[in-house]
């Protein structure tokens, strides 16, 4: 009987093992392309954590050296890989190269909290904010001292100039979703692109039932696939920094079209899970807003702060700009 038991909870243990790695192979292959994979694409990954760590339990009680060593790799894959942990050392701040600090929040547009709010921004010391869902007035001349400017529910504080800014035509809908910024401050010229993607069809909560969430998530890929091609073709070739709320996980394949391009600066030098979504005001869920980087803007550190009133984790980053270039008749 003893040996039965063992048995059995040596094969519930490799089971939980194979789990991790089967929700993987799903969110490469169909991914977005299935409303089942797509789920999983932009669902929490934490809980997936828990199933190796179950089977690790099951594996020690069965008394199994290799499942132990299987669930324990499971657990690593499902902790670095599913879930997004980073371990990155930040680089050395380099002497040579001028440092801003960016700061992107979704302040969540029914905030009645302004003074909260700004306390908060001003806290960060950015040189650079950039706003979402903040089209109401009770955002205007929130930072005293920062130039901005506003488009739909998008917001740009400059400390510094801004030197022009224009929106292209929405790629699908009437509101605009991005907002592309030419700015100098005193460490030099840069393109800021502020953008808040939708995450589906305008409802005021994700449905519940199974064929509105059906339609919800098979609508959600199809107002992306635009918008996330039109950002693409908007980046220009000099220094550029995007920032906002994608609603888009690691997972998916629009994260994979924009890396091609920029660097994710939380993936490249944070730490910890960086999950910006908090889940009814409580748990962070899922990373979803980001700072990216290109065209010789490095960043150097990047972390999430306190999400409070909004249901979004700030993101603020330190970024390097290229070095001045040497004037043409320079020996």
């Amino acid at each position: 009987m003893r040996g039965c038991r063992r048995r059995i909870a040596g094969a519930l243990a490799l089971i939980a093992a194979a789990i991790p790695f089967a929700i993987w192979i799903v969110m490469q292959t169909p991914g977005e392309d299935w409303w089942g994979s797509a789920a999983l694409v932009y669902a929490p990954k934490l809980q997936w954590i828990a199933v190796p760590v179950l089977g690790l339990a099951l594996a020690l009680s069965a008394r199994s050296c290799g499942l132990v060593t299987v669930n324990l790799a499971a657990t690593a894959f499902a902790i670095f890989v599913l879930a997004g942990y980073q371990l990155n050392t930040p680089p050395p701040v380099p002497e040579d190269r001028p440092i801003i600090r960016l700061a992107t929040w979704n302040v969540y547009g029914w905030t009645t909290e302004r003074e909260l709010v700004q306390e908060r921004i001003l806290s960060w010391d950015a040189d650079i904010v950039c706003l979402q869902e903040a089209g109401r007035s009770i955002f205007d001349d929130l930072l005293p001292g920062y130039e901005s400017t506003k488009v739909g529910d998008l917001r740009v504080f400059i400390r510094g100039r801004i030197i022009g800014t224009r929106v292209p035509p929405p790629a699908i809908g009437v509101v605009p979703r991005l907002q592309i910024v030419d700015a100098e401050t005193d460490a030099g010229a840069f393109t800021v692109i502020n953008a808040h993607i939708p995450r589906g069809e305008s409802v005021r909560r994700t449905p519940r039932r199974p064929q509105p969430l059906l339609r919800y998530l098979e609508t959600g890929v199809r107002l992306r696939e635009p918008q996330f091609d039109q950002l693409v073709t908007e980046l220009p070739e000099g220094p550029v920094i995007l920032a906002g709320d994608l609603n888009i996980t690691p997972a998916s394949r629009y994260y994979e079209q924009i890396a091609t391009r920029l660097t994710d600066s939380f993936a490249e030098v944070g730490r910890g899970f960086g999950n910006t979504f908090v889940w009814r005001q409580r748990l962070p869920a899922f990373r979803i807003d980001y700072v990216w980087t290109g065209g010789g803007v490095t960043p150097l550190r990047c972390e999430t702060r306190d999400h409070r009133p909004s249901d979004h984790r700030p993101v603020v980053a330190e970024l390097a700009l290229p070095a001045e270039p040497l004037p043409d008749n320079a020996e």
